[in-house]
């Protein structure tokens, strides 16, 4: 409510609730393009001159976006990722966050067991163009990775079970 005008609306603090759902939905719509292989979807969630950043990699502009990702994550058979613990600060029409990050990546089909994961950061940045909130940046910064169990392998060479 507004200082001293019973019932008047905050439009300032209306308007970051709305810009925070709104980030809130395209920061799903960027996990499930990631994990439905949508590679195209994703790419059209930045902006023309948006930043994906990650260790050893980056690209830079919507073109050729979409084949970039392919490239990196169309190896696995799935991936599955989670974004939690966001916190948005908005500020007009652009906006940055911060969010909690855990990925799948299942190597194959045949081996439920076969993966490997990560557990980090994303920092965004935002921009509202026509009405739509894009991506700006994106920054990833991984801070533990994990491995599935792999199958023992057996008695062998230098493989010998204690008795």
């Amino acid at each position: 409510m507004g200082e001293g005008t019973a019932g008047a609306i905050d439009m300032g603090r209306l308007h970051a609730v709305l810009a925070r759902a709104d980030i809130g939905d395209l920061l799903a719509r960027f996990a499930h393009c990631l994990d439905e292989r949508d590679f195209t979807g994703y790419a059209d969630l930045f902006t023309a001159d948006g930043v994906l950043r990650m260790p050893g990699a980056e690209h830079r502009g919507r073109a050729g976006l979409a084949e970039f990702v392919a490239a990196d994550l169309g190896r696995y058979h799935r991936t599955h990722h989670l974004i939690t613990n966001t916190q948005v600060d908005v500020d007009g029409d652009t906006a940055s966050s911060r969010s909690c990050l855990y990925a799948v990546h299942l190597r194959s089909a045949g081996d439920p067991a076969d993966w490997w994961s990560v557990g980090g950061h994303y920092a965004h940045t935002y921009r509202r163009e026509g009405g739509r909130w894009r991506i700006r940046t994106v920054d990833i910064t991984p801070i533990w990775l994990g491995e599935g169990a792999r199958p023992d392998p057996g008695p062998g060479p230098g493989r010998e079970r204690p008795r």
